[in-house]
C-alpha cells in the first residue's frame, strides 16, 4: 500500500496559484526551471513551489515578476476559476514514480494530490495544529 502524506495547513489561493502556474508553464512549454531563469531565481526554486513537500511558496513579489514574465494585465488572470475562498486545507499526497519519455518509470518521484481536506481555522499555525490530529 502506498504511504500517505501530508501538507501543513496553507491557504486554498496558494494552492490554486501553485497548479495554476504549473499549468500556465505547461501550456507554453517552460520546464520549471526556464520559469526559474525568466523570474531571475535559483533554478530550482520554481521545482521547489511546485513540491508539495517543500515549504517554499510564491509571495507577493513573486506575483509581480510572474505577472511580467506570463504578460498578464491584472494578478486576477492567474486564476480563470476566480478568486477561491480564503480557506486553508491540508493536502493527502503519495509519492509516485515520474514517467519517463519513453513510458517507463523514472527513479524521480512526483507527488499526486490524493484528497484536499478543508481545516476550519483562522491561521495557519492554528490550522496546522488542527491538520495534527
Amino acid at each position: 500500500m502506498d504511504k500517505i502524506y501530508k501538507t501543513k495547513a496553507i491557504f486554498r489561493i496558494e494552492y490554486e496559484l501553485i497548479f495554476n502556474i504549473k499549468d500556465l508553464r505547461g501550456e507554453r512549454g517552460w520546464s520549471q526551471e526556464v520559469l526559474s531563469g525568466k523570474m531571475g531565481l535559483a533554478e530550482n526554486f520554481v521545482g521547489k513551489c511546485e513540491s508539495l513537500d517543500q515549504p517554499e511558496k510564491y509571495n507577493l513579489r513573486h506575483m509581480g515578476i510572474l505577472k511580467k514574465v506570463f504578460g498578464f494585465e491584472t494578478l486576477d488572470d492567474f486564476f480563470p476559476n476566480g478568486i477561491p475562498e480564503d480557506e486553508q486545507i491540508v493536502i493527502h499526497y503519495k509519492k509516485v514514480p515520474k514517467k519517463k519519455a519513453d513510458g517507463t518509470e523514472s527513479k524521480l518521484m512526483e507527488n499526486v494530490v490524493v484528497e484536499i481536506v478543508v481545516v476550519d481555522a483562522e491561521t495557519k499555525a492554528e490550522g496546522n495544529k488542527q491538520s495534527k490530529k
